[in-house]
């Protein structure tokens, strides 16, 4: 049995091994997104508010957004959320699809940047959904269960030789040796 679980374990191993680099890679980008600045677009200085509520609202920045022509961007379906950022007064639109950015002026409602989002691309790799829903919802956690599998095999491989010796040592064989 203990040759069947390494065989096991080694083969598993190996192709769970694939997403595990996926999943590290994607995961120390995404833990590091505000540090790389490709992943995520740096906000563009916008018109201090002075008074927030004359802010533009969350429609008037997304027709902003339309206004620009993006295929991406045409209608309210396309956008994903819209994010309002006091601090900078910028409201960020963001696409369903195609990763894109669109940071309008809080106050004055103009187009300040179109940038791509990396950071959603990474994070739909790394939750399996840019492969498919099935990925996303049944592979990502088989993947799960596969290395929850692994770490148990892993520890009964490591302990099964420790727990050998130490057997061996306390058997009669083992004190029949030493008087040898």
């Amino acid at each position: 049995m203990y040759r069947t679980l390494r065989a096991i374990h080694r083969w598993v191993g190996l192709i769970t091994s694939l997403f595990l680099m996926s999943l590290a890679i994607t995961g120390f980008l995404l833990a590091k997104k505000g540090d790389i600045g490709w992943m995520r677009p740096a906000v563009v200085e916008a018109t201090p508010a002075i008074d927030y509520t004359q802010v533009v609202g969350p429609g008037q920045a997304m027709a902003s957004a339309f206004a620009l022509g993006d295929a991406r961007m045409k209608e309210p379906k396309d956008v994903d959320r819209v994010d309002y950022r006091p601090k900078d007064n910028i409201h960020k639109v963001l696409s369903k699809d195609g990763y894109l950015e669109v940071q309008v002026d809080g106050t004055t409602g103009k187009v300040l940047q179109t940038a791509p989002r990396n950071d959603q691309m990474t994070e739909d790799i790394h939750d399996l959904s840019i492969v498919s829903d099935f990925a996303h919802a049944w592979v990502l956690p088989a993947v799960a269960v596969i290395l929850i599998f692994l770490s148990f095999s892993g520890i009964i491989m490591f302990f099964t030789p420790v727990y050998r010796r130490w057997k061996f040592k306390r058997s009669p064989a083992a004190a029949n040796a030493k008087h040898l």
